[in-house]
């Protein structure tokens, strides 16, 4: 699971359901909450931060239409069995890929601000230095097209 990002100099926890940096088409910015905190039933969601890439390619999401898009971020977190946060920095030509999931009327009134749409961080299982301390992380997708 990825239990933060640093986006430029700041750092974004998903303890504090906060949002995340979403690259659009366009080059802009959206920011969009990250995934559903836990506790908050929103019927149709899954609470969380992440969405497991081999459950998005397996069609356990196609219900609710996802859409890839990149969380750009200058690192990421994962925490090792005693909790204590580590950190791996990214590539500048890497993004995180995300699952944007729109949201209907009665699903955006169950969450904080009312939102139009969510976006979970997808994960795969982990590799190189991250494996020493987690069994998933992001899984990092090329910045550019």
């Amino acid at each position: 699971m990825c239990a933060g990002i640093e986006f430029e100099g700041q750092f974004f926890y998903f303890k504090d359901t906060v949002q995340l940096p979403v690259l659009r088409r366009d080059g802009s910015m959206a920011w969009l909450p990250w995934g559903v905190p836990f506790g908050v039933n929103v019927p149709g969601l899954w609470s969380g931060a992440c969405a497991r890439r081999e459950s998005l390619l397996d069609g356990k999401w196609r219900r609710l239409d996802p859409v890839p898009v990149k969380i750009p971020c200058a690192a990421f977190m994962e925490r090792e069995a005693r909790k204590q946060a580590v950190w791996f920095p990214v590539d500048a030509r890497l993004a995180i890929q995300g699952a944007l999931v729109r949201l209907s009327p009665q699903q955006r009134a169950l969450l904080p601000g009312q939102p139009e749409a969510v976006v979970y961080v997808v994960t795969e299982p982990a590799a190189g230095d991250v494996a020493s301390i987690h069994d998933r992380m992001p899984r990092l997708i090329p910045l550019g097209d």
